[in-house]
């Protein structure tokens, strides 16, 4: 091959232009002419992480570590591995141990933030990241768990460093300006609309600019879907899959409430909440729906749906092999609500909708960890949100009676006992009143939402958007 570092040098270009799958195989080919080096696995996990393939990325990050052990991802990005409290803590022992060599290094106290945060300990987070800021107070990311987690005077002084920083701003990168308005924005919502707003969109602006997103390929992908999966198709392959009733899909847009739903069921003690896992969507990667999926998938035999059904069940047995049920709450799986139906027919689908307005505008407000890149332009946005709409109306049309549940946001926020009871009886369960305290559960949270999990119900984001409105034009044109 040409010479490594030039090739090394390529990848990086390629990262910066955000064209992913280039860099990564580049990166590939690298580590196997240079297996022993360091840069080029660490960066590997990063575009593996984008790629939305975050245990391919934790492999990467784990061989990097023996090569070195200053490994930034394992700091940076520790945020983003799954909802396991033993990743968790492992993570937590990284940084510690970087910390031994290197006490001053800032990116390690992050991570630890990080991890906390992930385990509900917010008082250790903060210290963690005031750690991290005493070190370089000029890291955007390192005040985000005092903004969201901290008390009322760590928050002041965050801001007000923030404010600081937003003075000098033209020397961060676009990644750090984006992290820097919408930590600003956060801080002004509500109580001065008119300023978050004009933060969102200089966050968004600078975060879009970093990602490569294919539109027409996304909302190609949720017609060809509802094209493949016909009644005829689902009639009859039906009954054909595996028959195990121990896997829950939780499905919706992101920011519809799909944490929330799993936290509810992972507080019953027959059921664990293994979080935004992506063996599905591995599998279909890998060919195990057919090459030309989902338009071939008629051409898929019995025998392969149930050989399907039965590789699924396989990994997430070994994620909580005693468990009854295990929820899945990846969101975008309701790409595959049909496939899940004809690999898994004892599978339950739960489906949480949210009022439209409210879920695109809670998408904007939030940086997500990964290629999320339909969420940073609001006309964007509101095309996705259509065409997610029109895919689940299909599967709700195809699908037989009692094969997917839907529950509405704000139903649920209004009678929790009444809906909390209803989707723990949809999962073959006997009711546990464990379930209405959902957030007095202890487990690892990584999703945008591990603040509001750990609080007791509140109904102030319903009409979240309302306050917005003046500014949401572009929105409700592409939802109209």
């Amino acid at each position: 091959m040409d010479n490594p570092a030039e090739q090394l040098a390529s990848a990086q270009a390629l990262y910066r232009q955000g064209r992913f799958e280039e860099a990564a195989a580049k990166l590939e080919q690298v580590i196997a002419a240079v297996p022993q080096a360091f840069e080029p696995r660490a960066l590997l996990g990063e575009l593996l992480l984008k790629l939305g393939r975050p245990s391919a990325a934790m492999a990467a990050w784990e061989e990097a570590i023996g090569r070195d052990p200053r490994l930034q991802a394992v700091c940076r990005d520790v945020d983003t591995f799954d909802n396991e409290d033993e990743r968790n803590t492992v993570a937590l022992e990284n940084c510690r141990h970087i910390l031994t060599h290197y006490p001053a290094y800032a990116p390690a106290y992050y991570g630890m933030a990080c991890a906390y945060l992930n385990l509900g300990r917010a008082v250790e987070a903060c210290r963690a990241a005031e750690r991290a800021l005493m070190i370089d107070a000029t890291v955007p990311t390192y005040y985000h768990p005092l903004v969201h987690a901290g008390n009322a005077k760590q928050k002041a002084q965050a801001i007000a460093m923030l404010e600081k920083l937003a003075q000098h701003e033209d020397a961060l990168d676009a990644q750090d300006r984006s992290t820097l308005h919408f930590l600003l924005a956060k801080a002004a919502d509500r109580s001065r609309p008119a300023e978050a707003f004009a933060h969102l969109e200089m966050a968004n602006a600078a975060k879009r600019s970093l990602i490569a997103y294919d539109e027409a390929r996304e909302l190609g992908q949720m017609q060809a879907a509802a094209d493949a999966f016909t009644p005829e198709l689902l009639a009859t392959r039906r009954g054909s899959g595996c028959i195990s009733s121990l896997p829950v899909f939780v499905v919706g847009m992101p920011r519809s409430g799909t944490s929330l739903v799993e936290q509810i069921l992972a507080s019953h003690p027959e059921v664990h909440g293994a979080g935004e896992i992506t063996p599905l969507p591995d599998l279909v990667a890998n060919g195990a729906a057919g090459a030309d999926y989902p338009r071939g998938v008629a051409a898929a035999t019995a025998d392969a749906l149930a050989s399907l059904g039965e590789a699924y069940v396989r990994k997430v047995t070994a994620i909580a092999p005693a468990a009854h049920r295990i929820v899945d709450k990846f969101p975008y799986n309701f790409l595959h609500v049909g496939l899940i139906h004809l690999a898994l027919p004892q599978a339950k689908i739960i489906h949480i909708r949210r009022d439209p307005l409210d879920t695109c505008f809670s998408c904007f407000q939030q940086s997500f960890a990964g290629d999320v890149g339909f969420a940073y332009d609001l006309g964007e946005l509101g095309r996705y949100y259509k065409a997610y709409d029109a895919l689940m109306a299909h599967w709700r049309s195809v699908l037989p009676a009692g094969a997917m549940l839907e529950i509405q946001y704000e139903d649920l926020v209004k009678d929790l006992p009444a809906l909390a009871r209803r989707m723990v009886e949809y999962c073959g369960l006997e009711w546990d009143a464990r379930c209405l305290e959902f957030h007095k559960t202890e487990r690892a949270v990584v999703t945008a939402s591990f603040n509001q999990v750990r609080q007791p119900l509140y109904q102030s984001s319903v009409g979240r958007a309302e306050a917005y409105r003046p500014y949401l034009a572009a929105l409700r044109d592409a939802l109209a």
